[in-house]
């Protein structure tokens, strides 16, 4: 099955991945897989990697009065253009605001935000500002590293692990479980606080392949399931199929 079956796509969606774990390969693996009559645009509210070129040429908003121009000329040719705000140090994308994602989408029919950085590590404790979700969201998709299940509480395998050990009440160097991953998330200052009311949340467990245990895996996913989360994927951004398994309410 593919990501976006899984999520239940219709036209028209914002889909803004937050969480830590494999957030950019599944932007970019889900950008791909959308048929190439659609018109896909991927960015961010924060900051992202520069993408190859090819498939997914560079627009820089603001940059000159052609920037629209461009963005339409590579979604008529089937690219999926990646806009930004401008150039950073370390080959790095400055994220476009809220504001100006809004004005997107008349443009494309998936917008598809990274709004939310983890430094690479699968769990991340948020702070006051973080994630960056826009208002006009849709599907919120919150990704979870599955190999963190079985590590510990600390800043080698989790981005922020003061954060998580006060908002689950675990002690830094603990080992993490499908319940504290669960609290964490589930928890009224974590990831989902602005969620937009209206935008369908669903967690996608990663690297679900390379689980020691499923069964743990099954466990978070049907942990997760509650009044704002009525489904869970199991999957691989990197699989030769990105979704193994569907868990819902």
């Amino acid at each position: 099955m593919k990501i976006s079956q899984a999520l239940g796509l219709k036209e028209r969606e914002i889909i803004s991945l937050v969480g830590g774990g494999g957030k950019t390969t599944l932007m970019f693996r889900l950008a791909e897989e959308i048929p190439l009559h659609y018109r896909v645009i991927v960015t961010t509210t924060t900051k992202i990697f520069v993408p190859s070129p090819g498939v997914f040429p560079l627009v820089l908003l603001g940059k000159d009065e052609t920037s629209d121009k461009d963005l339409d000329r590579y979604l008529l040719s089937g690219l999926r253009p990646v806009i930004g705000a401008g150039l950073l140090e370390k080959n790095k994308l400055k994220g476009i605001s809220c504001e100006q994602l809004n004005l997107l989408q008349n443009h494309a029919d998936f917008t598809l935000v990274e709004a939310d950085g983890s430094k690479g590590l699968s769990l991340k404790g948020h702070l006051d500002f973080e994630p960056v979700i826009a208002r006009s969201t849709t599907v919120l998709l919150v990704v979870i590293g599955g190999d963190i299940l079985g590590k510990t509480l600390d800043s080698i395998y989790v981005h922020r692990p003061e954060i998580v050990s006060r908002l689950t009440g675990r002690k830094l160097g603990s080992l993490i479980d499908a319940e504290i991953i669960a609290e964490l998330i589930n928890h009224p200052e974590g990831v989902l606080r602005d969620s937009p009311s209206t935008a369908r949340v669903v967690p996608f467990i990663n690297k679900a392949d390379r689980l020691e245990d499923p069964n743990e895996g099954y466990r978070l996913g049907r942990l997760l399931l509650g009044e704002k989360i009525r489904k869970v994927i199991m999957g691989s951004a990197i699989g030769i199929n990105p979704v193994l398994d569907v868990i819902e309410c």
